[in-house]
């Protein structure tokens, strides 16, 4: 249900680098929550590194909301950089397992397949 890869890279190093490196594919950066800075900064305190990135591909974005506004719910597309034990891991839902439940047109399904494929590739770069 959810995709992760274990990261070569540090957390602060992948944050530093995700909007660029995202660009190849065509997406977008829409939001960033560093999760673990200003969650602290509320008095709950974290114990490792977490952030989400919202990304969007704005023709897939399109296509979606004219064609099937209730599958909005899957919008943006998010990407997590978390470290657990130490390590870094950068995960998204995995969207595969997602299309085979959902009703839509298959030429659709293929576009948001194809956009998670290209979200897979961001996160190996990682």
């Amino acid at each position: 249900m959810i995709f992760i890869h274990a990261a070569k890279f540090t957390c602060e190093e992948i944050e530093d680098r995700i909007e660029e490196e995202a660009k190849v594919y065509s997406l977008m950066l829409k939001k960033h929550f560093p999760f673990s800075k200003n969650l602290p900064e509320s008095g709950y305190a974290i114990k490792e590194h977490a952030s989400v990135f919202e990304f969007c591909d704005p023709t897939v974005a399109a296509k979606l909301l004219n064609t099937q506004p209730s599958l909005n719910v899957l919008m943006p597309c998010r990407i997590s950089v978390y470290e657990k034990d130490g390590s870094s891991f950068v995960s998204t839902l995995d969207l595969s397992v997602i299309l085979k439940s959902l009703e839509c047109e298959d030429d659709l399904k293929a576009e948001i397949l194809a956009l998670y494929n290209k979200m897979r590739l961001l996160i190996k770069r990682f």
